[in-house]
């Protein structure tokens, strides 16, 4: 009795957030050729004012619909008609006009109306929260007009799978067209992990459906797309708070959360329903992370502190509070099969996360309050509370109800010393990209965090490669990806290249993680990777050859201590001519290993030229072959008449790096010379002999940090 009370609940809450989608009014899209029919197909309520439905339905309305315009009609199933714009969809067509064959993923659309934003006129649907599929049980809802006598309200079940990456796929249900863009529903726990696509086209009996966790696609695409889905998540867990807070339980989404608590099956111990609806709410009135790697370093430490397993960093990169969650129980899910110790371990790990939030926004410059939303007048009230201390004082409710002692005092302990600097308490990981030699004309690459204790964890790779003049586009998403997980707190990760030496001369400092898209403000997520972060090469050779000679080790011994003092990799400097004007021939691989060789243990190697191809190529290899951690060259050809300047100036840059007592700050000198030097050659005379600066800093223990967490850099006064 109980379960059929839960899933009468479930189909009533859906039933009246289940929409119809068409051209408004009388029919008609705005087009030049003429009416077309009414009906397009479903979407559903996520929020008050939020429509969530699939881009190809509202693609009906072709150009108007993609202009923004407000030609999308809504009708609610009391029969209520409201007209609706598009916010954003993905994919869009190209240029503005109408997309045919089929859709590519994600194949989502949010629809904003206006008009309609006061929660008490929505019952919108709950969006789950876990980052993976848990439960193949589902039910899909939507409307459709081939059953005959107009358009329908129907739902069907089905059984449920979904690939790393992919499409979910349904198997065993009925959907008539019409239904794409409706919900799908995890029958266990009526919430939804799904939008309707339709039929698979290969003949099969399938149904495709685009995984929820397709909106952080959202946040790849743009800063446009990505505010507009902060927004709608923001909405979507206040109006859920509020319905939560006013415990109105005539509402059907709040009997089916007061059923989920008393039912076994719908995981009432644990991490609650109750537990999610205020927890989230309180998120949604915080400002969003900095980065996907404040975010997973203390969902790692969360676990760590009940005991779990080591956190994958690989995990896809959550964008909001409520993400973190997510991925909390997500590797421990609380099945009935768990037992109640196990679910009460995630509900700790819980409480220790939202603890952690409290900390890192208490610190100091980080702001607590985000954008102002728009409140009816008949909510407003002369003091507003503050977010942040509402949501302390959850944590410190729910801190009191945990069974073991121990969370309950790290709890605590993180409240504590929630003033502490970031910098103090924030481990942190550095990006290493990998790419291959050339294999029949491709490069293949892998793109991994190195994490503060040395652990290596993979985030994306691509084994057949691409062309080299296309490795920046191929390697642009995964290494955005990669950058957003390593910055954490203060900490601003650096990029290490493991280069195959043909590629020494690759401008990689000049790649952008993240292109800026038409009109869009300045961000520094756009800048060239050298211009903000510390970037240097590596030797892949090296490396894979497992070259790691004594030379190597005594040199980096004493350079690491921060003695440097530049050499020239070749003889006259690398541009054929001594100092006094002479012509001077190529020197032999022996009598260049035997003077670099012979160099003082602290010496690096400087190159006014290329290293990567020509005579600064086979000195290049003479000179790692001698054992050299560090070298200094920059991307020119070999005939030019500066080169003197540039050995003098480089070495002023080595010396600046051993008076800091560092090596690790020769990266941040030469990201500063790099910005120094931005702009026309002939404006920065001071600085001209350092355009495009390459550094090598390989160092023979592997992959590893600087001493100190590497910074933005500091603004000057």
């Amino acid at each position: 009795m109980r379960r059929a009370c839960l899933v009468s609940a479930v189909e009533s809450a859906v039933r009246s957030a289940v929409v119809r989608i068409g051209a408004p009014g009388d029919g008609y899209d705005g087009e030049d050729d003429g009416p077309r029919a009414q009906f397009w197909g479903s979407g559903f309520f996520i929020a008050p004012g939020w429509v969530l439905t699939s881009a190809h339905v509202v693609d009906k309305g072709r150009r108007a619909v993609w202009r923004g315009e407000r030609v999308i009609g809504i009708t609610t199933e009391s029969g209520e008609k409201l007209t609706g714009e598009l916010a954003c969809a993905l994919p869009r067509p190209s240029g503005d006009g109408h997309r045919s064959g089929p859709w590519a993923e994600p194949d989502l659309a949010l629809v904003r109306i206006p008009e309609q934003t006061h929660a008490s006129r929505t019952n919108a649907l709950w969006l789950s929260d876990r980052s993976a599929l848990n439960s193949p049980n589902v039910e899909l809802y939507g409307y459709s007009s081939a059953l005959g006598g107009g358009v329908a309200y129907v739902q069907g079940s089905g059984r449920a799978s979904a690939g790393a990456g992919g499409p979910m796929m349904l198997e065993g249900a009925y959907v008539p067209a019409g239904c794409s863009g409706g919900p799908v529903l995890d029958r266990d726990r009526g919430s939804v992990i799904g939008v309707n696509k339709g039929r698979a086209r290969d003949g099969s009996h399938l149904v495709r459906a685009t995984p929820i966790t397709g909106l952080r696609r959202f946040c790849e695409e743009g800063a446009r797309e990505a505010a507009v889905w902060r927004e709608v998540l923001r909405a979507h867990d206040r109006h859920h708070l509020e319905r939560f807070l006013a415990l109105d339980w005539s509402w059907p989404r709040e009997q089916f959360i007061r059923e989920q608590q008393r039912d076994p099956g719908g995981y009432a111990s644990g991490f609650t329903a109750y537990d999610r609806a205020e927890l989230f709410g309180r998120f949604a009135e915080l400002p969003s992370p900095v980065s996907a790697g404040e975010v997973l370093e203390m969902v790692e430490e969360s676990r760590r502190d009940v005991r779990r397993e080591t956190f994958r960093l690989h995990i896809h990169a959550p964008r909001s509070w409520r993400e973190g969650v997510g991925l909390l129980y997500d590797m421990h899910d609380g099945s009935a099969t768990g037992g109640e110790s196990s679910r009460d371990r995630e509900r700790a790990a819980v409480v220790l996360y939202a603890a952690r939030v409290c900390q890192a926004l208490s610190a100091p410059g980080r702001t607590t309050v985000p954008r102002p939303r728009p409140v009816p007048a008949e909510e407003r009230t002369d003091q507003q509370a503050d977010p942040l201390a509402e949501l302390e004082a959850w944590v410190r409710n729910a801190a009191v109800t945990l069974p073991n002692g121990i969370d309950r005092e790290l709890v605590q302990g993180i409240l504590a010393s929630a003033t502490a600097e970031p910098s103090a308490r924030a481990s942190h990981a550095d990006v290493l990209v990998e790419i291959d030699p050339d294999l029949y004309g491709t490069h293949p690459w892998r793109i991994k965090l190195v994490k503060e204790d040395g652990q290596v964890s993979p985030v994306r790779q691509s084994e057949t490669g691409v062309p080299r003049d296309e490795l920046e586009r191929d390697i642009r998403a995964a290494l955005a990806d990669a950058l957003d997980k390593g910055d954490i707190g203060e900490h601003l990760a650096a990029v290490d290249f493991m280069l195959p030496r043909a590629l020494f001369d690759e401008p990689v400092e000049m790649w952008q993680p993240k292109e800026a898209g038409p009109g869009e403000p300045f961000s520094p997520h756009t800048l060239p990777l050298g211009h903000r972060r510390t970037v240097a090469l590596r030797d892949r050779h090296r490396w894979m050859q497992s070259e790691r000679i004594p030379e190597w080790h005594q040199r980096w011994r004493v350079i690491k201590k921060g003695q440097m003092e530049a050499v020239p990799l070749c003889p006259g400097g690398g541009d054929g001519e001594d100092e006094g004007g002479h012509h001077t021939e190529h020197e032999s691989e022996l009598a260049a290993y035997a003077r670099l060789r012979s160099a003082e243990p602290h010496a690096v190697p400087v190159h006014c030229a290329r290293a990567g191809s020509g005579q600064g190529a086979v000195a290049m290899g003479v000179a790692l072959g001698a054992g050299h951690p560090v070298a200094l060259w920059r991307r020119c050809d070999e005939q030019h008449s500066d080169c003197g300047e540039f050995q003098q100036k480089a070495a002023e840059l080595l010396s600046s790096a051993r008076s800091a007592g560092a090596p690790a700050s020769l990266r941040e000198l030469v990201r500063d010379v790099r910005n120094q030097n931005a702009g026309p050659v002939s404006s920065k005379p001071a600085t001209a002999w350092a355009g495009q600066l390459v550094l090598l800093y390989d160092p023979p223990q592997g992959p590893q940090l600087a001493d100190e967490p590497l910074r933005a850099p500091p603004l000057r006064q």
